[in-house]
């Protein structure tokens, strides 16, 4: 990872940026050089399609060339079809095993092992897809070739990236303006998740000579005011200055001027709401003061009107089909209740949906009768009043199958913020003021919070949640419902429900 930035004293404050050779070459600035979260992500994409395909042309080039196994003109040329199907095969798998995650892909252990058992099931699944995919089938070791030269070779790179792309050339420079609340949310979030996402958060600028030289989070202090910074962010070679002040209207005019220059100088200069939402991909809620437009989306228009339609309508297929599940599956999940735990099957709740409205929702009971008699409580993971069927029912997310009925009439949807109750709500919209505009859009089955953030028990963990559900909000649409689609596949398969 980056070198931890020199000391104060150390060079003059003019000292002018270095540029390395490659930027040289390439007509950049070295602040170009760091590579963003999305790049890192685009590139170890492009690098696992490379690979992937060159085991799949090493098999196919062995079958011909040294198995004698097929003509040379069976395949010269290579039919497009056969790559277009393994990248769509391999795109959705590594979401699910989690590949693009920067952290995980920058542990050389975890984040390997991960990656190559990928490979292994892409490998398997392109096997047995019939007409469209390589003729490996009727050679055990043609296949058997892809399939080791996938596994090794997305091991050899992950390694190699764990390894190379964590270095200092490859890390985005990050000064933070401003020592408050806000610039401590997120430099807590950056020393979490920076040194693998490739961030290093050189310190702190604020104008409170107070704070001069104080460590704010651990190990990183306010290095300067307002006329240290451009030339303090030339000498540490900064990338991203993020303005974490809340009230960015009272933005002094020297200060102003200080980021000014640092945006000619090639810096990117950015409102920590926005650099949070490249980070966390959750909006800081609780650090927008006054802001309310940093929740407005961009994206409307027929664009979001026809997903909108194409929505409904696939929530309508979904409910139907959900509901033969659930009616194919009741009998057993309904004996397995009733014999642990007497009582009716189902529970009803009332919920706060689309502006405001209540509506019932149903699912299987999985607590013990009158778990509420005292009224309702949050609800913890490791929750005393589950069953033990109950248990089961919420990891495998079984207990949610009654809720089609909800997606087909209406009142849902199957991918949006989890419709909260009523007395949870007027608590919540006490003390968190952007609550409501959960409200704005249908509840969901699944949503972006269910997915990246633990089971909610408290009004802080709600809060958390509320940062990730502004943030589908804003950015909703066919990419990050696809993805969300995913993750909640990716959490069936784990187990991983409350």
């Amino acid at each position: 990872m980056a070198e931890k930035s020199p000391s104060l004293d150390a060079m003059p404050l003019d000292e002018p940026p270095r540029v390395g050779w490659l930027a040289r070459v390439l007509g950049l600035s070295q602040n170009t050089l760091g590579l963003c979260f999305s790049e890192r992500r685009l590139l170890l994409f492009i690098i696992d399609l490379v690979v992937i395909s060159a085991a799949l042309l090493l098999a196919l080039w062995a079958r011909s060339a040294i198995f004698r196994e097929m003509e040379p003109v069976g395949y010269f040329p290579l039919r497009p079809i056969w790559w277009i199907v393994l990248a769509a095969v391999w795109a959705p798998l590594a979401l699910v095993f989690d590949c693009y995650n920067l952290k995980l892909a920058s542990e050389p252990g975890r984040g390997i092992v991960y990656a190559m058992g990928c490979a292994l099931f892409v490998s398997v699944i392109y096997l047995i897809i019939p007409i469209y995919s390589a003729p490996l089938t009727r050679s055990r070791l043609a296949w058997f070739l892809f399939a080791f030269g996938a596994v090794a070779g997305e091991g050899l790179w992950r390694l190699g990236y764990a390894r190379f792309f964590r270095q200092a050339p490859f890390a985005r420079r990050v000064l933070i303006v401003g020592a408050g609340g806000a610039g401590r949310a997120l430099a807590e979030e950056v020393a979490r998740l920076g040194e693998y996402a490739g961030v290093d958060l050189v310190g702190f600028m604020d104008d409170n000579a107070a704070l001069r030289g104080e460590e704010v989070v651990a190990g990183y202090r306010v290095l300067g005011d307002s006329h240290d910074l451009a030339a303090l962010a030339r000498r540490l070679r900064v990338v991203d200055i993020v303005v974490a002040i809340t009230n960015t209207q009272v933005i002094r005019a020297e200060l102003m001027q200080a980021l000014i220059e640092c945006w000619i100088n090639g810096m990117s200069v950015l409102p920590m709401p926005v650099y949070y939402e490249q980070v966390v991909g959750a909006i800081p809620a609780e650090h927008l003061g006054q802001n309310l437009f940093a929740l407005a989306s961009t994206q409307v228009g027929v664009g979001l009107r026809l997903w909108l339609v194409f929505r409904r309508l696939a929530d309508l297929v979904a409910g139907a089909l959900g509901l033969l599940v659930t009616g194919a599956l009741f009998p057993f999940i309904a004996l397995a209740i009733v014999l642990e735990s007497p009582g009716p099957v189902f529970y009803r709740q009332e919920r706060v949906g689309l502006g405001g409205r209540r509506f019932w929702l149903t699912k299987f009971r999985s607590m013990i009768p009158n778990a509420e008699q005292q009224g309702a409580v949050w609800a913890a993971k490791d929750d005393a009043r589950k069953t033990r069927v109950g248990a089961f029912l919420r990891r495998t997310r079984l207990d949610e199958l009654p809720q089609f009925w909800n997606i087909l009439n209406g009142t849902m949807t199957l991918i949006g913020p989890r419709p909260e109750r009523p007395e949870f709500v007027e608590q919540l919209t006490g003390s968190l003021p952007y609550f409501p505009i959960r409200h704005s859009v249908t509840p969901g089955l699944t949503g972006w919070a269910q997915v990246r953030f633990r089971y909610a028990s408290s009004v802080d963990d709600s809060l958390q949640k509320l940062c990730y559900d502004l943030y589908y909000i804003k950015r909703r649409g066919p990419v990050l419902d696809a993805l969300i689609c995913l993750y909640t596949l990716r959490v069936l398969l784990r187990m991983e429900g409350s």
